[in-house]
């Protein structure tokens, strides 16, 4: 799904927005540029010190950002306040749509709630994510840095993988075939209050300072530390593989800080970690493992970079050529 997602945007018209006069683009408020593209279209959203609002997807676009934590020259990222997954009339609306490479504080949907299908949302920085349409299908969050999964409801065919999550879902229900797969969770302090839809398969994540509340879910090769009561599986549950009451051992917590995401820390496990190469598949548990590996919190996106742009001249003669050193690198 992901792969068909980047495919079908290869001969799409790309369109530059930007919102920062030091980094112009073709456009400079970003729902302009939406409300002007065409279905299919990719826009490169420019890092900015100035957040480009709140936003209504209303068309299958790819949005294209620097990372939610760029690791290059002036590290700007682009911002979104709301991003509302929105529709309008004549047209598909936001379905097919691709999210990556942004710092967004609330992704939701627009009310009245309305059905949209195959949603992307990966390598950016979410704040809260408070989803419920009506009844939609195909929807994927990978690879993702979030500090509240809200609410989920009323979806088909969810994916959840290899995100790191902070903090509870407060509720998760009325979603049918929901893969939970190689996530980190957490919490600063035992919570119980993390809802997973019934009958989801839940495997290779880690449960730190959290138990996952569901029934007649498939509990497989995860890792649960902490969590007020560390059995999976549990009741109604079954699966197998589990690793009840281990510490999971990342490179760098910051000793055991577990209050809130810092992108400056290091979460892989360390190869003396229990949960090192313990999944499913025989790679590590959580976010840095699976077919498709978190590799680091930049949030960068696949796609080519500028990373150094450097003038060295000091000073250009008339009629002398000017000496630019340019640097980049596709993630």
């Amino acid at each position: 799904m992901c792969i068909a997602f980047l495919a079908g945007t290869s001969s799409a018209t790309i369109t530059t927005v930007s919102n920062n006069a030091n980094s112009p683009g073709q456009f400079t408020d970003l729902q302009a540029a939406i409300n002007a593209a065409t279905n299919g279209d990719t826009l490169y959203i420019h890092g900015s010190p100035t957040s480009y609002g709140d936003i209504y997807l209303n068309r299958t676009l790819t949005l294209i950002g620097p990372g939610y934590n760029p690791q290059k020259d002036l590290p700007l990222h682009a911002t979104i306040n709301v991003l509302h997954l929105d529709s309008v009339a004549g047209l598909r609306g936001c379905s097919n749509s691709n999210i990556m490479g942004m710092a967004i504080n609330y992704i939701q949907n627009t009310a009245p709630p309305f059905r949209f299908d195959n949603i992307l949302v990966t390598l950016n920085r979410i704040a809260q994510v408070n989803l419920a349409p009506a009844l939609s299908t195909n929807i994927v969050f990978s690879q993702n840095v979030i500090d509240h999964f809200y609410s989920f409801s009323n979806v088909n065919n969810v994916i959840i993988k290899n995100n790191i999550i902070y903090n509870a879902t407060a509720t998760f229900s009325n979603c049918q075939s929901v893969l939970i797969t190689n996530n980190l969770y957490f919490h600063v302090t035992p919570s119980t209050n993390f809802v997973i839809q019934d009958f989801a398969t839940i495997s290779n994540n880690i449960f730190l300072n959290v138990h996952p509340n569901t029934n007649f879910s498939t509990f497989n090769n995860n890792l649960i530390f902490n969590s007020g009561n560390d059995v999976l599986p549990y009741g109604n549950n079954t699966g197998s593989g589990n690793l009840n009451g281990q510490v999971p051992i990342f490179v760098n917590d910051g000793g055991g800080n577990y209050n809130g995401i810092n992108l400056s820390y290091d979460y892989h496990l360390t190869a003396a970690s229990p949960g090192h190469n313990g999944g499913t598949d025989g790679t590590d548990i959580g976010p840095f493992g699976g077919i498709d590996p978190m590799v680091d919190l930049t949030g960068t996106p696949p796609v080519p970079q500028i990373k150094n742009f450097n003038i060295n001249n000091t000073v250009v003669l008339p009629n002398a050529p000017l000496d630019i050193y340019v640097k980049a690198k596709k993630q």
